[in-house]
């Protein structure tokens, strides 16, 4: 999500100045925006008032259908929006310039109505659910499974098992902490870190605390509510190889710590804090920091060995594919790094929307979901081709579940937001893309979220999602 059209579902960018009007501009202008990996339809009309023109903006490829954007700066020949990286200039006659990140190019030419946006495949409503559970407090974290049993925190502080055949609770640890982000589970233990940044471990099978150490000097007290840097509290999540576990911190280090009694045995220097989880490379490991760099080190030598630079931060793990390494980021790009020296490959634009999903590497194809964007994607890790996209509805900050089939995807919706989403679950033909069956769920009035806010988890042959109300759901996996 874009912390920019969340505030213009609040207002209209008055802040933007008046500037002065150009008589050359008025009327409606019907073009494209070029991105790297396609074109999409993009309109705006500029129309005037008594204080002077007024701008409205379309792109259906984002849903969005005559968006004010509120007074028109026009100085000279030039509209310019910098907040989006608009900057129209007005040449004979056409409106040439750039549009969003990374300043894509845009020429729009007279027209006689903005794009509209087409209708959203309703799909079949979902199959009756098996089971729901009330978990008494809000959920940001994603479930995760381990031998027949779902694991999550809330945003209370409390840790839950169930048991994925009918979301009986197996225990409940009560921490003081919120809990925003995914667990990691092994046989023995979950590991999970807290909103202060504090690496957590506790047994499996009955929920006792076996550790928890610091991660950051520079966490917020407990008593204070979390600063959110995110906006939407993404959390480092921790990877485990041969009984040692690696995870990122806010204050830019990555851990190396022995599962089986919280002992740091090193730490490393990222540069940057770290909400995701790393990936594991063979002797390396790949993290995406909040700055936008991208690096490569040997946990052996702890010798950095490649690093790049993004246009903006990353929030979402890397995932290794083959000789790429897919990395969404903030900038409203996917790249394809090389896997040898992190040079970008590919770029995947996703036009004005976060890229928040971790993608799911499954036969060498990764299916990703689309924040604002609001889709779900099949893409070839190799090329950056696009094999299918369909709209889902709502954000989609999860990584989507792949089943030999089917896809499932959660979504969110928020309030107040530019764009429309709806939050619910989806399942999609693998081959396809196309729905198969949606279960909404509505966004209440006054309330500022609803639906699911992480990845859905596959387990006993039920999809499960924990919801932003706090209420467990599980529907049979087709």
């Amino acid at each position: 999500m874009n912390r920019t059209f969340v505030a213009l579902g609040v207002f209209v960018f008055a802040a933007i100045g008046r500037g002065q009007t150009d008589t050359a501009f008025e009327g409606i202008w019907v073009g494209e925006v070029i991105a790297p990996n396609a074109p999409a339809v993009i309109g705006f009309a500029f129309t005037r008032g008594p204080t002077g023109l007024t701008a409205e903006f379309a792109m259906p490829a984002m849903f969005v259908s005559g968006l004010n954007l509120g007074p028109a700066k026009i100085v000279g020949e030039t509209y310019e929006m910098p907040e989006l990286g608009i900057r129209l200039t007005h040449a004979g006659n056409a409106l040439i310039g750039t549009f969003a990140n990374p300043l894509l190019r845009v020429k729009l030419q007279r027209g006689s109505a903005l794009p509209a946006v087409p209708d959203q495949v309703a799909g079949p409503p979902a199959p009756v659910s098996t089971w729901s559970r009330a978990l008494g407090a809000q959920v940001w974290a994603s479930p995760v499974a381990r031998s027949g049993f779902v694991y999550l925190g809330d945003v209370a502080g409390n840790f839950h098992a169930v048991r994925a055949n009918d979301g009986a609770e197996e225990w409940t640890w009560s921490g003081r902490v919120p809990l925003f982000g995914e667990a990691l589970a092994t046989d023995d233990a979950v590991y999970f870190l807290d909103e202060q940044c504090a690496l957590v471990c506790l047994g499996r099978t009955d929920g006792h605390l076996k550790w928890r150490i610091a991660l950051s000097e520079h966490a917020p007290a407990a008593a204070l509510a979390p600063a959110n840097p995110t906006f939407n509290h993404r959390t480092a999540v921790p990877v485990i190889e041969a009984g040692t576990l690696y995870v990122g911190s806010v204050d830019g280090t990555i851990f190396a710590v022995e599962a089986a009694t919280g002992k740091v045995l090193w730490r490393q220097a990222a540069g940057a804090p770290i909400y995701s989880a790393v990936a594991i490379d063979g002797d390396e490991l790949v993290a995406g920091c909040y700055d936008g760099t991208v690096l490569k080190f040997n946990r052996r030598t702890r010798e950095v060995t490649a690093r790049a630079r993004l246009g903006g931060a990353v929030a979402s793990a890397p995932v290794v594919a083959g000789g790429t390494i897919v990395v969404g980021c903030r900038d409203y790009l996917l790249y394809g790094l090389k896997r040898a020296n992190l040079a970008v490959s590919w770029r995947d634009s996703f036009w004005f929307s976060w890229v928040e999903s971790t993608p799911k590497l499954v036969d060498g194809a990764i299916y990703i979901g689309g924040s604002d964007y609001r889709r779900v994607s099949k893409i070839d890790p190799d090329s950056g081709v696009t094999d299918w996209t369909t709209d889902v509805g709502g954000l989609t900050w999860g990584t989507p579940v792949v089943t030999p089939d089917t896809i499932f995807a959660g979504t969110s919706a928020q309030s107040p937001a530019a764009i429309k989403h709806t939050g619910g679950i989806t399942a999609l033909d693998r081959h396809t893309g196309k729905v198969m069956w949606r279960h909404v769920v509505t966004l209440a009035e006054g309330a500022d979220r609803a639906g699911y806010l992480g990845s859905l988890v596959l387990c006993g042959g039920q999809i499960i999602g924990a919801g932003y109300d706090g209420r467990l759901i599980a529907f049979p996996a087709r």
